[in-house]
């Protein structure tokens, strides 16, 4: 168990104690998606908490303690923009955080043409329709948004790479344009995860569907093997978060 696993399980577990001694919800997070993974794998499964990031499909959740989702202090805010604007996760990310907004008031940023949805704590929701009308140098508009029709986010992109084999080390070598050296020191220094869990044996061996984030590149879905080449190489389709 690394130290910031500790620190976030003995979180999860003062917001259990606390709601039921006091009798009313507590909440933790936003949390990513290795978070919430790893309080569901080492809470007590009788235990009293539910995960919700706002909508079904979120990525970034909040732990709830006796808690329903109508509990849940998120709201849903929209910035509007120029269609012609190309903003993107990234770029709504970078600019709330160097406003002094924690990662963690921040849940899931579904970025569209001229419009994207960011799931917040409800602490930060003055401050963010009062004091933000720019992110970067692009003007926004910020409002209440419509749940019920969510942007699709675009921030992805379509690879093929072509791997000596399916070990870890070959697939962040690839996917970060690294040499195999320096993705096994990534890998060794736990800055790989798969399937949102660290990773540090460089010949863990990937399969079909899995995920692979890196610490500063982003987060890559294997999505098809598509057979060998000439030379005998894999031919694999990725999906890359941007």
């Amino acid at each position: 168990m690394i130290a910031e696993d500790k620190l976030l399980l003995d979180k999860a577990y003062d917001a259990i104690h606390l709601a039921e001694r006091r009798n009313i919800p507590r909440f933790l997070g936003f949390l990513n998606e290795h978070e919430s993974l790893y309080l569901r794998q080492h809470l007590p499964k009788n235990a009293d908490i539910l995960f919700f990031g706002g909508y079904p499909e979120s990525t970034r959740l909040m732990m709830g303690a006796a808690a329903d989702a109508d509990s849940f202090p998120i709201t849903a805010l929209e910035f509007c923009y120029r269609e012609q604007d190309d903003l993107r996760h990234r770029d709504f990310l970078g600019s709330l955080m160097a406003m002094g907004i924690r990662r963690d008031t921040l849940g899931d940023i579904l970025t569209g043409k001229g419009r994207t949805v960011i799931f917040v704590r409800d602490d930060i929701v003055p401050f963010l329709l009062s004091d933000v009308d720019k992110i970067g140098r692009v003007g926004v508009k910020v409002g209440y948004a419509d749940t019920s029709q969510l942007p699709i986010p675009d921030d992805t992109e379509e690879l093929l790479y072509t791997l000596s084999s399916l070990r870890l080390d070959a697939f962040v070598a690839a996917a970060a344009h690294l040499s195999r050296d320096k993705a096994a020191r990534l890998i060794k220094n736990e800055l790989v995860m798969v399937d949102h869990v660290t990773e540090t044996e460089v010949s863990s061996l990937l399969k079909e569907g899995m995920t692979v984030t890196i610490r500063k590149y982003g987060k890559f879905v294997l999505t098809e093997l598509r057979g060998t080449s000439k030379k005998g190489k894999l031919r694999v389709a990725v999906k890359h978060y941007r």
